[in-house]
């Protein structure tokens, strides 16, 4: 199942891919946020557990954050969640500069090998529900956040 939230942000493209790979400093300008923190940091990203709201649902999952500075994207992939409902998750950031302004994607990748059920999960309750209404909210913030900068 894939799913694709696409914003776009009127602001110089260094300065949205430097607020959006700031993750521990999500929590500031983005409300849905509890927190990001690192459980080991890299020069390339790290570990990071993750946590945000989903209306009153707290949603908790712990990533191996990548950031491409070349192909201008950041990279996660899910290595555990509640019900190991995202593991295996592959989530990517894309920045392309338009007309328009700076396209921000979020694509989420993501199979779910539960029996019977998996798919039906996968695309309603993990895809609608969660990760698209986190997604959206996300890349709003993002975007208030940079043009305001501005």
């Amino acid at each position: 199942m894939r799913t694709s939230n696409v914003i776009t942000i009127k602001a110089p493209l260094h300065v949205i891919y430097a607020t959006a790979s700031d993750l521990e400093h999500w929590p500031d300008f983005l409300p849905h946020y509890r927190y990001n923190r690192f459980l080991s940091k890299m020069p390339w990203g790290g570990i990071v557990k993750m946590s945000a709201v989903r209306t009153i649902i707290p949603t908790t999952w712990i990533s191996e954050y990548r950031i491409d500075t070349e192909k201008c994207q950041l990279y996660f992939k899910h290595l555990k969640a509640a019900f190991n409902a995202t593991r295996g998750m592959i989530v990517i950031w894309t920045f392309t500069d338009t007309p328009e302004g700076i396209r921000v994607e979020i694509t989420h990748d993501l199979e779910l090998h539960w029996p019977l059920i998996g798919g039906f999960v996968a695309k309603y309750i993990v895809g609608l529900f969660f990760i698209h209404h986190i997604a959206t909210r996300t890349l709003a913030g993002l975007k208030r956040k940079v043009e305001s900068m501005s």
